[in-house]
């Protein structure tokens, strides 16, 4: 099947349903790696701390996106109840979040860029670890989503 606009009208709806409903059960997995990353990288006092803020910065800003999706969601179903909805508006929503998130997005990575300037070559390698860990993690999903998306069987 080829893409279409209504299949990413679907597509977006689904995310959108999945991503609010789950945000909120999904945040005691996130402190649980962060307590594994945390306890694997044995941090020193000074390295605590700025591990301490970047992941405050990092909280924050999933739940400004959080937020954004739960009214994201709610202005989709408000455009959905019309008799004749503006699906145009998906491409806005996104936009929005986007925009939204932007400076939270630049405190995050700037606090973790902060701590790992702080690290030793041992705390890198293990770090380098966890990253590709949830890269991998994420490459699934990604995958997965787009085959929705794009109606691709394996």
């Amino acid at each position: 099947m080829k893409f279409s606009f209504l299949r990413a009208t679907v597509f977006g709806l689904l995310l959108a349903a999945a991503f609010t409903s789950s945000a909120f059960a999904a945040m005691p997995q996130l402190n649980l790696r962060l307590e594994k990353l945390e306890e694997a990288l044995n941090l020193k006092p000074a390295q605590k701390e700025q591990y301490d803020v970047a992941v405050g910065a990092t909280k924050r800003m999933l739940l400004q996106l959080t937020m954004a999706g739960l009214q994201a969601k709610q202005k989709l179903a408000e455009e959905l109840a019309k008799p004749r909805p503006d699906f145009g508006v998906l491409w806005e929503l996104r936009e929005a979040v986007v925009e939204d998130g932007r400076s939270l997005r630049r405190e995050a990575g700037e606090e973790w860029r902060k701590l790992y300037v702080m690290l030793d070559d041992d705390q890198v390698a293990t770090l380098k670890r966890f990253i590709q860990d949830q890269a991998n993690q994420a490459g699934l999903l990604h995958e997965f989503m787009m085959q929705l998306m794009l109606g691709l069987d394996r």
